[in-house]
């Protein structure tokens, strides 16, 4: 066989590895790109499984958010309703009352008009000291519960305020000058052991009498009284330190 003819068997069969190699190369990229594109998608799926994970965990989170949420409204709920069931029963008992207050105020005003007629008689069979100072405010009590225009609860309280100062002329001592019980014109000193006596003595002491609320009359006493007595009102005025004093008082048979 002559040179010629190997060399073109040559080129022949090269010529056929390369149209077989070139085909498998190809083929080769394509797979690689297929399981490029594979991966890829995968990978991408797997990212959407795990938003959707995400998302599902989130949308639990929301729900027993809400679930929370309606449970403590309705405890506000049930909270507000024993709140309003609280007030309605209030606003029941308040009607009531004022169902009664107008029977309260008819009741008021004759029950207070006793009180001032008893505060008066009382004042009346009293020992006479400060007596015009003491009608004086009997009358003014008078005056509040014959007015409409105050309220019964400030009429009431002029009346209670009356008999308690009634009451705290019975404590202690009290010494206030005044006109003579029977001789007008003359000025002499008042002398109160609380409501156990009622005394009086001239200005030059040569005068001293006690009231005696059996007979409405004054009894004239001795001078030997006059020392005790003028250490009473000296501790009356406050003069004198507080010590122990005696009152002449009126001996019953």
């Amino acid at each position: 066989m002559s040179n010629f003819s190997i060399t073109k068997h040559i080129l022949l069969a090269s010529a056929t590895v390369m149209a077989f190699a070139v085909p498998a190369h190809a083929q080769l990229d394509s797979a690689l790109s297929a399981a490029k594109s594979s991966t890829a998608a995968s990978a991408a799926s797997q990212q959407r499984v795990e938003q959707m994970d995400d998302d599902a965990d989130s949308m639990i989170r929301e729900y027993r958010a809400v679930l929370q949420q309606k449970d403590n409204i309705a405890l506000f709920v049930d909270q507000q309703d024993i709140y309003l069931q609280s007030q309605k029963a209030e606003i029941e008992s308040l009607n009531r009352q004022l169902g009664t207050v107008e029977q309260i105020k008819q009741g008021m005003s004759p029950m207070m008009l006793k009180m001032a007629a008893a505060l008066e008689d009382s004042v009346n069979a009293d020992l006479p000291f400060r007596i015009a100072e003491r009608k004086a405010r009997i009358q003014r009590i008078k005056n509040v519960l014959a007015d409409p225009e105050i309220s019964p609860a400030e009429q009431y309280r002029q009346v209670l305020n009356g008999f308690k100062i009634e009451v705290t002329y019975g404590q202690g001592l009290d010494s206030y000058e005044g006109a003579h019980p029977t001789r007008s014109g003359n000025v002499v000193n008042f002398l109160r052991f609380g409501r156990t006596a009622l005394l009086y003595i001239s200005k030059d002491e040569t005068e001293i009498a006690r009231y005696n609320n059996d007979t409405k009359t004054w009894d004239v006493l001795s001078d030997g009284d006059s020392i005790a007595l003028r250490k009473a009102i000296r501790i009356a005025k406050g003069e004198a330190a507080p010590d122990l004093v005696f009152a002449p008082v009126v001996v019953g048979n």
